[in-house]
């Protein structure tokens, strides 16, 4: 739709009208727009605030017709979105009527007019817009700052209240009423502090404290009471209750310079419960401290003790602390280690006096205490008493000696019984060899003397000789061979004494011993080691835990009368690094005593005659004598399997 413009200020019109000059220059002065409209809605009077509230170059309004300067500023947008020409009729007709005679007018750049509307005798009105967009941005930014205000108070975890200075109740917020157990209606009658009182005591909510006077069942006495204490505090106060209704309610009184006051309450009952818990949680981590067989004290960062358990306290004594000596200072240098690093001291044995000046063994660690910036404020040092232990393992180890050595010598028993077996068969083929050729001799010489000796006989005799001559060294070179092996190898065993040796040729002498042992199972050994792998160690050691291995295996792995299979196989990778695989075919070790079998003393038939050593003196030899290493390999087959890696040269 176009927009008609309003006549300029030199188009013919109504002539305007004169008036007293004073009224014309109080009319400019005025902050106010001010319009007279006739009942013609001709404009008599208008100022030139009213120009600049409308930002209308001045001159386009007096003597102009009212309803052509509403259409012109609805065309220009002045009352919103819409049909200009409506828009202008509803405008017409409220300034008609004075309806309504107060309003708010909006511009589009933001500014609020006020504007007043008042109808004249002779059927015009009058209009006055007042530029009130400060204070109304003033009264928007108070209204939402005391919306604000409402909406925190509702918001606070506390209750609060505020009375005026006759202990009168005049403001709240809902929190305050659930903890006063007091209804809206009656807080909006502006009830008295007693009255509230009274009514706590007397529905249960409050009672006197602890100390109080047994006043009975006087309410009025009850309330005189908790009124004259805490009624008119002189200086802020703070005091916790307990209600009725189970909860702990901690009650802060401010009071006001015009008498009045301001009270807080807080429900404080999950505090009351954590300081609650966390004193009987302290008094319990105290109870088990003390019941702790360690020794337990908490320095601070300067080494000033402040805590100890009463292990420690009864150890040392009445000079509740460590004699001096070497002990003492090295602990002093682990605080100050602990302080500086912020990193605790992993468990390590020590040897410190008691307070009796006995020495004892300490498994000792210790611990730091930080505060939220890492920084350590505190040093926490836990000792275990090992002497016991320290004693027990060192008779173990005497002991474990002992079974040893026991072992060493049932092992060379078992190879002196079974090389004296193995080598009475070729001596006793050797006997009756000379034997048969002793008679032969005999037969041949009788003959000889009678003169009746034939060619024949003689013929006979040499291939008897020659037959029993080579059964006889035959043998007696296997007798040799197995007596040099065995002294080899009990050699070894007995003395323990370094040397280098050929593994496969060694391996194969050890098998020789074990074969009384084998002949009588159906278990056979293969081997798989090249020949020239030569060992720089100790072949005894060796020697006895290959035979721990087999050992093992028939005792454990198969049942009387099974057949099987042991593969021994041997490589040196890396250079310099012997890897030997053992690996049976038997029953297989189960997955729960799998992390045991090197314990000393563990075995799964202990009744059958087994000492639970054997395993375990493989490992010893393998990691001390051998310096090298021995596991039980994952494997998925059938059977068990060992790792065994130990250098080709114990110094390389």
């Amino acid at each position: 739709m176009p927009t008609n413009p309003l006549p300029p200020a030199d188009a013919p019109g109504p002539e305007p009208l004169s008036g007293d000059d004073l009224a014309v220059l109080a009319l400019e002065q005025m902050d106010q727009g001010v319009m007279l409209v006739d009942a013609d809605l001709t404009v008599r009077v208008i100022n030139s605030r009213l120009y600049e509230m409308f930002d209308v170059p001045q001159g386009y309004m007096p003597g102009a017709n009212y309803a052509r300067i509403i259409q012109f500023l609805a065309r220009r947008g002045e009352y919103g979105p819409g049909d200009p020409d409506a828009i202008a009729d509803r405008h017409l007709d409220r300034a008609r009527r004075a309806d309504p005679p107060l309003y708010e007018h909006r511009r589009p750049d933001g500014r609020v007019l006020e504007v007043r509307t008042r109808l004249t005798s002779a059927g015009g009105f009058v209009r006055t817009y007042s530029d009130v967009t400060e204070r109304r941005r003033a009264e928007d930014e108070l209204a939402l700052q005391r919306h604000m205000l409402r909406l925190t108070l509702e918001n606070m975890g506390q209750g609060i209240v505020l009375l005026d200075r006759d202990l009168r109740y005049i403001a709240w917020n809902s929190n305050s009423l659930d903890i006063l157990g007091v209804p809206e209606e009656v807080m909006r009658g502006n009830p008295a502090l007693s009255d509230v009182v009274r009514h706590q005591i007397a529905s249960g909510l409050v009672d006197l404290p602890a100390g109080a006077p047994d006043l009975g069942d006087d309410l009025d006495a009850k309330t005189r009471y908790l009124m004259d204490r805490i009624g008119r505090p002189e200086r802020e106060f703070v005091y916790a209750r307990p209600q009725g209704d189970g909860r702990f309610i901690e009650v802060r009184v401010v009071p006001l310079p015009d008498g009045g006051q301001v009270r807080t309450f807080t429900d404080i009952t999950d505090r009351v419960i954590a300081d609650e818990a966390l004193r009987q949680s302290r008094e319990i981590l105290t109870g088990v401290i003390d019941a702790i067989p360690a020794l337990i004290d908490v320095k601070d960062r300067d080494g000033t003790v402040r805590l100890t358990n009463r292990f420690y306290r009864d150890t040392y004594g009445p000079a509740a602390a460590p004699p001096p000596g070497p002990a003492t200072d090295r602990a002093v240098a682990f605080d100050r280690l602990v302080v500086d690093s912020g990193q605790g001291v992993p468990f390590h044995e020590d040897r410190a006096p008691d307070g009796d000046g006995a020495m004892r063994d300490w498994l000792t660690t210790k611990m730091p205490l930080t505060d939220e910036g890492g920084e350590v404020t505190h040093i926490v040092t836990v000792a275990l008493d090992i002497t016991a232990r320290k004693r027990a393992e060192a008779e173990l180890r005497d002991a474990q000696a002992s079974l040893i050595q026991a072992e060493k010598l049932a092992s060379l028993a078992q190879l002196v019984a079974g090389v004296a077996h193995e080598v009475n068969t070729p001596i006793g083929v050797t006997l009756t060899a000379i034997s048969h050729l002793g008679e032969e001799v005999g037969r041949i010489r009788t003959l000889f003397e009678e003169n009746r000796i034939r060619r024949s006989d003689f013929q006979e005799f040499l291939n008897v000789a020659w037959e029993s001559t080579r059964m006889i060294l035959s043998n007696i070179e296997r007798a040799t061979g197995l007596i040099q092996s065995f002294k080899q190898v009990a050699s070894d065993q007995a003395s323990g004494e370094r040397r280098p040796f050929d593994l496969a040729a060694y391996v194969d002498e050890v098998l020789l011993s074990l074969r009384p042992r084998l002949r009588g199972t159906g278990v056979t050994v293969e081997l798989d080691i090249p020949a020239g792998l030569i060992v720089d160690g100790y072949p005894g050691s060796f020697a006895q835990v290959l035979s721990n291995l087999i050992i093992n295996a028939l005792v454990h792995a198969y049942d009387e009368g099974e057949t099987g299979r042991i593969l021994l196989s041997a490589r040196e990778e890396p250079a310099g690094w012997i890897e030997m695989h053992y690996a049976d075919d038997g029953k297989g070790i189960p997955a729960d005593i799998r992390s045991r079998i090197f314990d000393p003393f563990f075995t799964t038939k202990r009744g059958l005659g087994a000492s639970g050593l054997g395993l375990s003196i493989c490992a010893n030899i393998m990691t001390g004598t051998m310096r090298g290493s021995i596991a039980l390999e994952d494997g998925r087959e059938k059977g068990a399997r060992f790792l065994l890696r130990f250098p080709v040269r114990l110094d390389a």
